[in-house]
């Protein structure tokens, strides 16, 4: 899926249901899980475990995170949001630059990254049991290598070096999601991670660019 596709299919997607949210407003019906409908509350809040399989320079990747914030009237989440690679993914062509450095790494290099940043999740449907949402991530990260330079006998082999770099990310989704029971909800979804360039030898500028397929599991209050 491409970077146009994507917002495209997103926007659309806004449009289209984003009327159904004045059209609840009204609505005084509890919210439906699988097993009953629980009481109606204002306000509430959440967290979420959360999971989601990537692709970064050419690997299957997996993040791994959390995210969890404030539910203003069953409609609308503010919080905070965040993932952490926690797969190896390699890269020849940064050892490559290495050795054209002069350093000689003892095993193949680990590209690292994490981000978070602010979460804004709109609700559409928010009685049914099954409905949509639409996460949106504004925030930052960073990312760089751990090499592997020192002695076996050392106490700890690995190291970073200075290609470190900071990013901006902003990651809009789409999300189905199941209430459970009243406490509980599962969403799986996609999304789109758009990063400012990346600036690091031997590695693409759109390198953290790509779609992810997610899982949460929500426990609180909505």
């Amino acid at each position: 899926m491409t970077v146009r596709s994507f917002l495209t299919l997103f926007t659309f997607l806004v449009l289209l249901l984003s009327g159904r949210l004045v059209a609840q407003s009204g609505d005084s019906a509890g919210i439906h899980t699988l097993f009953g409908s629980g009481r109606d509350i204002d306000n509430g809040g959440w967290g979420a475990p959360t999971a989601a399989y990537t692709h970064i320079l050419d690997h299957d990747a997996l993040l791994v995170g959390g995210r969890g914030g404030w539910l203003i009237d069953h409609r609308l989440t503010f919080g905070l949001a965040g993932y952490g690679l926690v797969t190896d993914v390699l890269n020849a062509d940064y050892d490559a630059h290495l050795v054209a450095q002069g350093t000689l790494p003892r095993k193949a290099s680990r590209f690292r990254t994490g981000y978070g940043g602010l979460l804004i999740e709109p609700i559409i449907a928010h009685q049914k049991a099954v409905h949509v949402t639409l996460p949106i991530i504004i925030g930052a990260g960073g990312c760089g290598y751990e090499t592997y330079t020192h002695l076996p006998t050392d106490f700890d082999p690995s190291t970073w070096e200075d290609d470190v770099q900071a990013f901006f990310v902003l990651e809009p989704g789409v999300e189905l999601e199941l209430n459970v029971v009243r406490l509980v909800r599962i969403g799986i979804g996609v999304s789109y991670r758009y990063t400012s360039d990346i600036d690091l030898p031997g590695t693409p500028k759109d390198a953290l660019r790509g779609v992810n397929a997610g899982l949460s599991v929500k426990v609180g209050r909505f």
